[in-house]
């Protein structure tokens, strides 16, 4: 058995995203829920079933790479399969966010005088591991840590070597997203390789900054697009002349009715979908994730910010207070957009139209022409609320919601209505 490939769950789009960051030496078949791709072939790699899988591919691991990985994880824990890697747990880069090279352009931390210990048991520490050994250092080690039981299991199927203690002359790599404590870490240097934005002098976008204070100490609106969103409401946002942002398809609100003068979209998958939407969308500034792009003529004034990712370890997210080079994502396009309010200076933001109660019956203002059935991790977006929440507090910015009803009590709540009295 090859220590080196893998079997890649899903065709589709992130499927594809991730093969690009293999050598196709390194993957063996495709697996796919959908019997009409079964027996066909892509990039030379059969398309396999997952009882085929079991049959002939077992001993191998599997790369998850749906957005919706938990039936898949589900069905792999009743099988007793813990070969896998999630894609959701890998940095903004490999999930189609950003440089997809980054690995040749980003200069890693290494030292000859103490070990190279990589915190994280990803796919992406397993490649940084190997990029290390490449480089011609010996002393490249996985930090273990008994909790992780994948440890063992990569251990044993890449021969990859392991270490327990970390000491003063050690460089401690982070691969994953977590929050290292200096008091508790020996390492004389501990450098986050899972953000690599700071280090990656293409993702700086000078005409960003051309927003930062630009509205201090006003207010505005984020609108986002829940099922309490009130034309009505928007006639007074438009009649009142207020500030507001504008967050993924709030593009089906009638343009004479309102518009924003921001709006913000980020997920690549939606960028996809909805890219002529968003770029016929008549609004001054759009602020867009460096993913998904096609030329088409758009209008208005198109910024490109690049988005930070990797909410599947539940770690709490950071804010961003340097728009210029990067956004901070969370499960929830609205968590962006008050990053954006932030750094141009928005003193108090009101929230409108943001229900986080997803009910799987009617989740927008506009009806679906099909059934939502997708996970959009309302406890993430709770977590990222209360980041903002403590932010703002500590900056003296108030962030208010406004919608009507809903689940979201992190802010403080007033009545839509006696905003304007």
């Amino acid at each position: 058995m090859s220590i080196d490939k893998f079997v890649i769950w899903g065709v589709g789009e992130r499927g594809k995203i991730i093969t690009g960051f293999l050598h196709e030496y390194q993957i063996l078949a495709y697996i796919d829920s959908d019997i009409s791709k079964q027996g066909a072939y892509y990039l030379n790699h059969p398309i396999i079933s997952f009882e085929e899988y079991l049959e002939n591919f077992n001993d191998y691991f599997i790369i998850v790479t749906p957005v919706n990985e938990e039936q898949i994880l589900n069905k792999l824990h009743d099988h007793h399969i813990k070969k896998y890697f999630r894609m959701s747990q890998l940095p903004s880069e490999m999930q189609g966010y950003g440089d997809v090279k980054f690995l040749e352009n980003i200069e890693i931390p290494v030292t000859n005088m103490g070990n190279n210990i990589i915190l994280g048991t990803t796919l992406y520490s397993c490649m940084l591991y190997k990029k290390i050994k490449d480089m011609g250092y010996k002393n490249v080690y996985l930090l273990e840590n008994p909790e992780d039981e994948r440890i063992s299991l990569i251990r044993e199927n890449f021969e990859f070597d392991t270490i327990s203690q970390i000491n003063e002359e050690d460089i401690l790599i982070c691969t994953i997203a977590t929050e290292i404590s200096k008091n508790n870490c020996k390492a004389k240097k501990t450098v986050d390789l899972f953000d690599v934005s700071d280090l990656l002098p293409q993702y700086y976008n000078r005409d960003i900054e051309a927003f930062r204070n630009k509205h201090y100490s006003e207010r505005c609106f984020i609108v986002a697009t829940g099922p309490s969103l009130k034309q009505e409401d928007l006639k007074i946002l438009s009649k009142n002349n207020e500030i507001c942002f504008g967050v993924n398809r709030v593009f089906y609100v009638d343009e004479k009715i309102w518009k924003p003068q921001y709006y913000v979209f980020l997920d690549r998958l939606g960028m996809k979908e909805y890219w002529d939407d968003i770029a016929a969308y008549d609004v001054d500034n759009k602020f867009i994730g460096d993913s998904y792009w096609k030329n088409v003529a758009y209008k208005g004034e198109m910024h490109v910010i690049h988005a930070v990712t990797g909410h599947s370890f539940k770690i709490p997210p950071k804010f961003s207070e340097n728009l210029e080079r990067k956004v901070y994502t969370y499960a929830t396009v609205t968590y962006a957009a008050i990053q954006i309010a932030v750094y141009m200076g928005f003193s108090t933001i009101y929230l409108l139209g943001v229900d986080c109660n997803y009910s799987n019956k009617r989740n927008y203002f506009f009806q679906e022409e099909k059934r939502d059935i997708y996970n959009h991790y309302e406890d993430r977006m709770l977590m990222a609320y209360e980041i903002a929440e403590n932010y703002a507090k500590s900056h003296n910015i108030k962030i208010i919601n406004a919608s009507r009803g809903g689940n979201l009590e992190v802010f403080d709540r007033i009545d839509f209505d006696k905003i304007f009295i």
